[in-house]
């Protein structure tokens, strides 16, 4: 029996991300390990075909439209999927035949759907070929909104919002941005090597590094492997973080000794960072609501040698299961968001996503901060962080919150910060939007619970 090639199993991921709702990431990893005949080159275009259709999807739909003689929402789901597995080679991947994409985008089409499956996909795509120079897209000056929308494949509703919020110059500044690969950013295990030292042992590997604009720990590869492929990070010397994922722990700024509360911990990125930033002296508890999460977070503690984590499982928008009266110095509450600022390396979440969401999403959220208050020391920190740019789900959460819980209030973060951290202070929050050094759009909020006498607490009784 003839091997998957990578554009059938690209195929089957395309069709696993909406059925399946996994992310691009964890579909890709899972597709290595169970196709091991795959070359590193395989690997690599795989990789390429599979975020490079999501990110470019509106654009590929387009012109599909275009050259479709059946009505695009009849189009069946399996047969639009190979379209776009074809067309985005045509249009975007100079280095592949088109021929090459053509014919294998047939034989799926004639596996999968049958000879008139197969007759539809060729037509289309061949005339794609002969008539490129045809293609037309909407124009700037009659619909700056639209254009965007087609030209740099967000949703139109995205695109209009921030036109309205932004304007035209910035929107296409912001979707060029979003379609950018992302850096492979990595954060230093300063527990088990120093970062000269990791530089050098990546550099006997064969790659080359660069330090992070702003965080102190992170490091970027320049050209790297596959993230499969890396070296030494199953030795725990480094795991994968992007940069503003790790300055959300620099704003915590847990010390040494402290009672922690990681709320919405999975995959334990940030609880482990915790961790490091402490020293590994103090306490740590990670909560989430899912068993298999909490196991990702173990795996990653004993990795990088942390033995400081205790994984609790419940719902943060509930009681949490703690002995009456604890306490925390600090509780990072990390809450679930639409992601819409890490477009570059999570594409597929433009069309997951919608305005609809983003409202039940902030709902959440303020639930989620509104129980963890009570859990708070005073004169302890509740930092509220998200990954999004959404005014809904950033500062009318943390206002909303605050019209509440008058014992708490917002801290001014420039006071605690480097001041190169300066441009992303707005009005006492901390914003990546619009995108900034090339950092990832994040949010987040430092809230500092009022003096009152202090309540004794201990978790002498909470099981590890």
């Amino acid at each position: 029996m003839r091997e998957k090639t990578p554009r059938a199993i690209c195929l089957d991921i395309l069709k696993n991300v909406k059925e399946a709702d996994l992310p691009l990431d964890h579909l890709l990893s899972h597709s290595f390990k169970r196709y091991r005949h795959l070359t590193s080159l395989d690997r690599s275009f795989l990789t390429e075909l599979t975020y490079g259709i999501q990110r470019w999807r509106e654009k590929l739909d387009w012109v599909i439209r275009q050259f479709s003689n059946i009505p695009f929402d009849k189009i069946e789901l399996e047969t639009l999927y190979i379209l776009r597995l074809g067309l985005y080679q045509i249009l975007f991947l100079s280095r592949t035949p088109d021929s090459a994409a053509v014919n294998e985008s047939v034989e799926l089409a004639k596996r999968i759907r049958g000879k008139g499956g197969a007759g539809f996909v060729n037509a289309i795509l061949r005339s794609v070929i002969r008539r490129k120079d045809e293609i037309h897209y909407p124009e700037m000056d009659s619909d700056p909104a639209l254009h965007i929308s087609v030209i740099q494949s967000h949703p139109l509703w995205l695109t209009q919002r921030w036109v309205t919020e932004v304007g035209v110059e910035e929107t296409m500044r912001i979707c060029t941005f979003n379609n950018q690969i992302s850096p492979c950013t990595l954060r230093i295990n300063t527990l088990k090597i120093r970062p000269r030292d990791l530089v050098d042992q990546l550099k006997e590997k064969g790659l080359k590094t660069n330090p992070t604009h702003y965080s102190e720990e992170g490091m970027v590869i320049e050209n790297p492997p596959p993230a499969s492929e890396l070296p030494l990070i199953k030795e725990g010397l480094y795991i994968l973080q992007d940069e503003a994922s790790q300055l959300v722990t620099t704003i915590l700024d847990p010390k040494p000794g402290e009672r922690i509360l990681d709320a919405c911990a999975a995959p334990g990125g940030k609880t482990t960072h915790i961790a490091q930033r402490m020293g590994h002296r103090g306490e740590i508890y990670a909560l989430d609501i899912h068993k298999g999460r909490l196991d990702l977070i173990k795996e990653i503690c004993q990795r990088l040698g942390i033995k400081i984590v205790k994984t609790i499982r419940g719902d943060a928008t509930q009681p949490l299961p703690f002995p009456r009266g604890v306490k925390f110095d600090r509780i990072l509450a990390d809450v679930p968001c639409s992601g819409f600022g890490t477009l570059r390396r999570n594409p597929d979440l433009k069309w997951k996503k919608g305005e609809r969401e983003i409202r039940r999403l902030s709902g959440l959220q303020l639930a989620i901060l509104s129980n963890l208050a009570s859990y708070v020391k005073e004169r302890g920190v509740l930092l509220y962080s998200t990954c999004t740019i959404f005014r809904e789900e950033n500062e009318e959460v943390v206002e909303k919150f605050l019209e509440k819980n008058s014992e708490y209030h917002l801290e001014a973060i420039d006071k605690t910060l480097p001041h190169k951290f300066s441009p992303f202070i707005q009005n006492r929050y901390f914003k990546s939007f619009p995108p900034k050094d090339g950092m990832d759009g994040f949010f987040v909020a430092r809230l500092i619970k009022s003096h009152r006498p202090s309540e004794e607490s201990n978790l002498s009784s909470l099981s590890h």
